[in-house]
């Protein structure tokens, strides 16, 4: 049994901490947490609770902690607690530039412990299935991909309630670090690293905010083929849809379904090379598939995480993984920011130069506002 460790009782700390009494996942229990805000105890019958996470790391008797604090914060107290000798899980993003990234995985080889991140839409049962399809060639060479992804819609009192959210001393970003990071991952999930990246960001165009809430992007995959990224917290109800042009195969994914057009002649390449038929098009059929439900998500990553350190299974949801769509994210702010190309891998001390800058100008909002309602599972997709 893998004895746990939570620091940061906000919405979603105290959601893994709710999965963890539950016994949702079976081989870990939560022991301990750290929580400087006032904490109704009588919730977590038999857990520690501590306000310091320096006393909590000396006295917690856990073997693992999750990191559920804002995202400036993932970095710092990630390598505190490796360097304290304890597997760590931080939330998304895995830090706020590759340097820092890099910095904690480093931290975890050296301490010899795992370190994790909550890539929990990895479990999504229409993006393993994506993955699935694009791996085994069935869909033929990809010649172009287009992710719209703009159903990340935010009123201003989701950034206007907290000191840090949609500042560059506290997020270093915003669309892009905070929520489309989840689509982001599953891009490099499922198509790879990109050679580079062309991207056009609107800073505060919705919102009262220092950082992106739109995004429009190209990027050229590993086997020279264009991809097209956009993304927004500005509109609704927006769009999640995902298309991929392949020799043998056209994949619409969208609403939880994916629409497969599939080539009877086995490739479009040849039909087009060979058809004597000026305005033909090949045969095909349609094949729909549909997916109920989004997996096991946060509980899924933490079974994973708990498995792992037990040796038991393989760490699905490394820093390692975590730093690949961060690094994609921050090569989409560094174009912007320098209105050109952005080639990967980044130049992570330029990247990491220009963010302290923006960092040092930054400003956290001193009274943030305190009349809102939160109903976390809303903020899912």
């Amino acid at each position: 049994m893998v004895k746990i460790g939570i620091v940061g009782l906000g919405p979603i700390g105290s959601m893994h901490a709710d999965n963890l009494a539950a016994g949702k996942i079976p081989n870990a229990r939560l022991v301990c947490a750290c929580e400087q805000k006032p904490v109704d105890e009588s919730k977590y019958s038999g857990v520690k609770i501590f306000k310091d996470i320096d006393e909590m790391l000396a006295k917690g008797g856990m073997d693992a902690v999750i990191i559920s604090t804002p995202s400036f914060t993932h970095f710092p107290l990630g390598a505190k607690s490796l360097k304290a000798g304890f597997h760590t899980l931080v939330e998304k993003p895995v830090a706020l530039c590759t340097e820092d990234a890099a910095e904690l995985v480093k931290a975890a080889k050296d301490a010899g412990k795992l370190c994790a991140v909550m890539l929990n839409q990895r479990t999504t049962p229409i993006y393993a299935r994506i993955k699935e399809l694009v791996e085994s060639g069935s869909l033929g060479e990809i010649n172009r991909v287009d992710w719209t992804m703009t159903n990340w819609y935010r009123p201003d009192i989701y950034f206007t309630s907290s000191p840090w959210r949609g500042t560059w001393k506290g997020e270093a970003g915003g669309a892009l670090l905070n929520q489309s990071i989840h689509n982001i991952d599953i891009f490099a999930w499922v198509f790879g690293m990109p050679r580079s990246v062309r991207a056009w960001c609107k800073f505060g165009k919705y919102h009262s905010i220092e950082v992106e809430d739109e995004v429009c992007c190209r990027m050229e995959l590993s086997n020279g083929a264009n991809a097209t990224f956009a993304t927004s917290t500005g509109e609704y109800p927006g769009l999640n849809r995902l298309t991929i042009a392949a020799d043998k195969s056209f994949l619409v994914a969208e609403n939880d379904s994916l629409k497969i057009t599939r080539y009877k002649c086995g490739s479009l390449k040849k039909y087009t090379e060979e058809t004597k038929y000026m305005f033909g098009v090949p045969e095909s059929e349609e094949i729909v598939e549909t997916f109920e439900g989004k997996g096991e998500q946060h509980v899924g990553v933490l079974k994973n995480f708990a498995g792992a350190i037990e040796g038991k299974e393989k760490l699905e949801y490394s820093a390692e993984e975590g730093a690949k769509s961060l690094e994609i994210a921050n090569l989409m702010l560094l174009s912007a920011w320098t209105d050109s190309q952005a080639d990967s891998p980044i130049d992570g001390a330029k990247y990491k130069k220009m963010l302290d800058k923006k960092s040092a100008a930054s400003k956290l909002r001193e009274n943030p506002k305190t009349d809102f309602i939160v109903e976390f599972q809303k903020s899912f997709r």
